[in-house]
Order: C-alpha cells, then structure tokens, then sequence
C-alpha cells in the first residue's frame, strides 16, 4: 500500500522556530538521498500520525506532495520524538530512486501460541528485528513466523528466513525465537531449601 504525505518546503532552521513549527502543528523534517540535496521540510503533525498509525510504522512508500516541488517517493528513515511525552520532534524521509537498493530495518512478528508453552514451555524472542538491503518492490514490511508448531527445545534462527531478492546481514546462526523449559515450582522449591540449609550451617559455624 502506498500513501500521500502533503508536506512544504522549511525556509527556516533552528531550535526556535522548530518550537513554533510544533506549536502550530507542524513537524520540521529533513528529505535526502544518493545524489540529492538535502532538503529541509515541515510536515503536519496529524498528517503523518495518522499515517504512521495506519502504516504500523513499516517500511512503507510514501508519496511526499511538497508545495512548489516535485513530487518525491520516500520511506521514513527516522522519527524523533519527546521523550518523555512522546510528542513528534522530527522526521527523517530517504528519496527512493526506481531499482536502488536501500537498506532497512525490518520488525519481525511471531503469531500464534507455540505447542511447547501450551505445556508449559516459555517463548523467548531474541531478535526482534533484522536490518536488511533490497530494493523497494522487493522490501517487506514485516517479517511473520507462525510460531504454533514449536515444541519444547524448537527454535528458528535468521536462516530460516526467507526473502527473494533481500539481502539479510545478521548470522544466519542467530536464534530469532525459542521455546525454553519454565520453572517449575518442584524445580524451585528445592533450591531454596538447598539455600536455607546452607544459611543455617554457616550460622551454626559462627556459633561453635
């Protein structure tokens, strides 16, 4: 899917009009690529809220409809926001040239309750995302694994992706996700014990 993002040129910088860019609902943003200029740019906050909400913040394709410019296809390359209130700061857009391979960093989904942790097996993400280099036709949003098949001990690893035409740079030996044995409360209950004991004979050694 792709989305339309209206945008102007910025004929400003610096922290204080920045301040007055947010305070009137716009976002100051910066739009580059290979071969480009960089080109200062100012966005309408709820403009590109709602089009993050509804992208789920993917690497998407955005037309930017920039006033008194050519149009330009984009991805969002980065967002900052306050952080302690979460509020939009600044948006980075990388220009899309048609068959050139960008790099990207994309989120990976587990989907489903393993078998394993129906018998009481914990699931551990460990990667839950991949950087990877393609061009745009070829860039998913997201990477998904079903993850219900998985017993006790099952695991998937960055190998096990599989993308035609994305170029992966994690080890393929890197362990995504794994279904792990829990802690039992028998398996507990013994330790402590075990270290009470040990408690009680060293204060046993203090009084001898």
């Amino acid at each position: 899917m792709e989305y339309v993002l209206p945008a102007k040129l910025r004929e400003k910088k610096g922290k204080e009009y920045a301040k007055k860019l947010r305070k009137k609902g716009w976002v100051p943003a910066i739009m580059y690529g290979k071969g480009e200029v960089n080109t200062p740019l100012e966005v309408e906050a709820h403009a590109f809220e709602t089009f993050f909400r509804k992208s789920h913040g993917e690497n998407v394709i955005v037309t930017l409809k920039i006033e008194g410019k050519k149009d330009a296809k984009v991805i969002v390359k980065d967002v900052q926001r306050d952080p302690v209130f979460g509020k939009l700061q600044h948006i980075d857009f990388q220009i899309i040239h048609e068959g050139e391979k960008i790099v990207a960093t994309v989120p990976i989904i587990l989907k489903g309750t393993p078998k394993g942790v129906k018998e009481g097996g914990v699931l551990e993400q460990n990667l839950k995302e991949v950087q990877v280099k393609a061009v745009p036709a070829n860039l998913p949003p997201h990477i998904e694994f079903n993850v219900e098949s998985l017993d006790i001990g099952d695991m998937i690893k960055v190998g096990d992706i599989k993308l035609e035409g994305v170029e992966i740079f994690e080890d393929p030996e890197e362990i995504i996700c794994m279904v792990h044995h829990g802690r039992k409360e028998e398996e507990i209950a013994p330790q402590e014990e075990a270290g009470e004991a040990s408690e009680q004979e060293e204060g046993e050694k203090e009084t001898e």
